[in-house]
């Protein structure tokens, strides 16, 4: 069995978006056993996004676990800026994943490869319940935020800042469980992909 970890590493350096909190860890304890605290934006690194994030009732907590285990595409539209329905083809699995050869540097950056409402709407047609991508957002950075809407809408949970670089296209099997904490509208997760 071979494993594909495609979560970028995060350190207390690893740019967020403008206005989040970095991650911040601190020593508690060095005896009996070393015990520290972290702080951060739960939208740091590979994570992600309920429909709490938009407003809606659903926190990471209560997403089903079903929904990131199992099937997957990885759809190479590497050089695109903006994802879009004509990178969709007919009769793909539940989970679908967008490299784009996008890689954050060590300074957050607004430009960023995005997925258009379009490309969300063909992925909704064909029952896509999970949709992911290397980039920090699948929205460019503004305040209207339309591609997460409308995923959303559709039944969708968002997974973002993924690492594809050196992921071929084809089919996996996903695994990427985020953190069952209450009242959270996004969790990092740990996402593996399995050929």
């Amino acid at each position: 069995m071979a494993l594909i970890d495609i979560s970028p590493r995060i350190d207390c350096a690893s740019p967020v978006y403008p206005g989040d909190v970095p991650l911040c860890v601190r020593t508690l304890s060095e005896t009996p056993a070393v015990v520290t605290a972290f702080e951060m934006t739960p939208h740091l690194g590979a994570h992600v996004d309920a429909p709490a994030h938009m407003g809606r009732e659903t926190d990471v907590s209560e997403l089903p676990l079903e929904t990131f285990v199992g099937e997957c595409l990885v759809i190479d539209c590497t050089g695109q800026t903006t994802v879009t329905a004509d990178c969709v083809p007919d009769g793909v699995p539940p989970r679908v994943l967008f490299k784009t050869g996008f890689v954050m540097g060590d300074v957050w950056t607004s430009s960023y490869p995005t997925v258009s409402e379009e490309a969300i709407e063909k992925l909704s047609h064909f029952g896509v319940k999970l949709i992911g991508i290397d980039s920090p957002s699948i929205d460019p950075e503004d305040e209207t935020l339309k591609s997460h809407h409308c995923a959303i809408d559709a039944g969708m949970v968002i997974l973002e800042n993924l690492r594809l670089k050196d992921v071929e296209a084809g089919s996996y099997r996903l695994i990427a469980l985020p953190l069952a904490i209450a009242g959270l509208e996004a969790s990092p997760v740990r996402a593996i992909l399995e050929r």
